[in-house]
């Protein structure tokens, strides 16, 4: 019997797989059989985690909201062989922190061209892939529960994650019929390198995020990914149009 959590001999395409979340789903699915083709800005950081993956792999240097980027990657995956099975629009940036009234358009304009337009444009150049293999397919947003609240300060950020959310039941819609499955998954506060550093460096705003947290911790890194490794398997093959929360129980507590 085939084991439906394996992912041999399919094609992956993870964007933003230099760090954090995108790099652990890149070793998560390479242990699990898949072939990938990593996405980020940075060629030394692709190629750092290029090197710890036990499969095949293509490694593409690019913005996600350039369509140059998008073509490289579906080139790159055909390079592969196989058929593209996968997509896991992770990439995304939060590089502002002020109140919606002191945000300037050309700011909101930078996020949702990342988080939002990038996402849209690799999975509609993955999906026409996938719609004319006739093999079906499964593309995952990463989503996050910001997109679910209202954290004051970030309000492009927010705006991005609940609109990549709608596109995620969107696509699940109207690719269900081509055996294309699409899901979001929404983690809380989990310890990236990036988030690592800011805790370190406000110790109370670290104690917060744990008071806030039933399980008294914020998430590791592989927590966020193995979620997202299983939705690319066949083991969820009735799981579509969802936003999976990966909190700890966060949003529960209210």
């Amino acid at each position: 019997m085939t084991d439906p959590y394996r992912l041999d001999g399919r094609t992956v395409i993870v964007t933003g797989a230099s760090r954090g979340i995108g790099a652990q789903v890149a070793r998560a699915a390479s242990r699990q059989g898949a072939q990938l083709v990593l996405v980020a800005r940075s060629a030394d950081a692709l190629a750092h985690v290029a090197a710890e993956l036990p499969g095949p792999h293509a490694l593409v240097t690019g913005d996600v909201s350039d369509t140059d980027t998008v073509a490289a990657a579906i080139d790159a995956a055909e390079g592969l062989g196989g058929t593209l099975w996968g997509l896991v629009n992770n990439a995304g940036i939060n590089p502002y922190y002020r109140g919606v009234v002191d945000t300037p358009l050309f700011e909101w304009d930078d996020v949702l061209q990342v988080n939002l337009l990038g996402a849209a444009a690799f999975a509609r150049a993955a999906a026409r892939v996938m719609i004319d293999a006739r093999t079906g397919g499964r593309i995952i947003n990463l989503g996050s529960i910001a997109g679910l609240t209202g954290l004051p300060n970030i309000g492009p950020y927010n705006a991005s994650k609940a609109a990549l959310d709608a596109l995620t039941r969107t696509l699940a819609v109207e690719l269900g019929p081509h055996g294309i499955l699409v899901n979001s998954v929404a983690p809380g506060t989990i310890g990236t390198e990036m988030i690592t550093q800011l805790l370190q460096a406000n110790p109370a705003l670290a104690e917060r995020l744990v008071a806030k947290s039933p399980l008294g911790r914020i998430g590791e890194v592989q927590e966020a990914a193995e979620p997202i490794v299983f939705l690319l398997t066949q083991a969820a093959s009735f799981i579509t149009g969802h936003v999976l929360v990966v909190d700890g129980g966060r949003l529960a507590a209210g």
